[in-house]
């Protein structure tokens, strides 16, 4: 066997991925609307209708308080963008096309849950500013010293069902804080209740739990980026000093509009660029908007790094 041969290159098949998240997490779990050109209106019906006593004499009606506000939601435009080159593909083969059409779709995915959570904090930082009626700032639960507790889902549907929703709960937390969560016995046998339909009801890698019917769900480290303690790219999880904000909202409590939803790849020839690269594209046209303040909770509690036994 000739000596160059024992030195031969191979270039495997596939393409390794980096970790990191896949994204769609948040889908379906706030209200749509019905958009026109990328513009969705709610209307929040607020006042308060009471009864009266009637007196018995000819008299006028005692007409109540109702009032009509809107929330007015305009979608913005994205998009993810990559070149490569012909020689490139022709090394690689497939395999290179399904790396770049997955990590596209999930720059596009990551994108809307992003949206969404942005949405979610702005609300809890300036509350509602086209609201008549109280309330309309987002109430906070924990300062940020102490460690997840299941007190705080009990806290989340008592002030949620205590303000009159009759909704069930969402609840986006980091890993590290399930695992927490888990330490009590209660929690750890509960199973998730909620809608089986839902992206991150789907996947086998997201763990879930309903608890006092809140139902809590785990997403990526790198979304968690609202707080003192927030994640920092490329490092693994948290430093347990510093707070992080989470979010539980209600369905109807968020509006979030896709207006335009482009996450298969298109793929496209430069010929007048040098060596006729390819052009990948995805595209996204959304927004998210907070709507009813009473059915959102901003849950800040420890950065922990690491579950410990209670």
């Amino acid at each position: 066997m000739p000596v160059s041969t024992w030195f031969r290159e191979e270039i495997k098949g596939l393409v390794r991925a980096r970790y990191m998240a896949k994204g769609g997490y948040l889908d379906d779990t706030m209200l749509k609307g019905e958009s026109s050109a990328g513009t969705v209106k709610y209307p929040v019906g607020g006042g308060r209708l009471e009864m009266y006593e009637l007196t018995g004499a000819i008299s006028k009606v005692q007409p109540g308080n109702v009032s009509l506000d809107m929330v007015t939601l305009i979608t913005r435009d994205y998009e993810a963008a990559v070149y490569f080159r012909m020689q490139d593909e022709k090394r690689m083969g497939p395999s290179l096309k399904a790396k770049l059409a997955d990590d596209l779709t999930a720059a596009q995915r990551r994108k809307k849950d992003r949206i969404k959570l942005d949405a979610l904090n702005s609300f809890a930082t300036v509350g509602a500013t086209t609201l008549t009626d109280a309330p309309t700032s987002i109430q906070t639960i924990g300062d940020g010293t102490g460690r997840v507790d299941i007190l705080n889902a009990m806290q989340i549907t008592d002030q949620i069902s205590g303000a009159g929703s009759d909704q069930e709960a969402f609840w986006a937390i980091p890993n590290v804080w399930m695992s927490q969560l888990c330490m009590y016995k209660e929690f750890n046998n509960s199973d998730y209740a909620g809608p089986a339909d839902l992206p991150f009801a789907k996947s086998t890698k997201t763990k879930k739990k309903t608890f006092n019917g809140v139902h809590i769900f785990t997403i990526p480290d790198e979304y968690f980026t609202y707080g003192t303690g927030a994640y920092a790219p490329g490092t693994p999880g948290f430093t347990g000093t510093g707070y992080l904000d989470t979010f539980a909202w209600t369905q109807d409590a968020i509006g979030s509009e896709t207006w335009w939803d482009q996450e298969n790849m298109t793929m496209e020839p430069l010929p007048d660029y040098e060596g006729t690269p390819y052009v990948c594209k995805v595209q996204l046209s959304s927004a998210s908007i907070g709507i009813l303040p009473e059915g959102v909770k901003r849950v800040r509690m420890l950065a922990i790094a690491s579950a410990v036994r209670v």
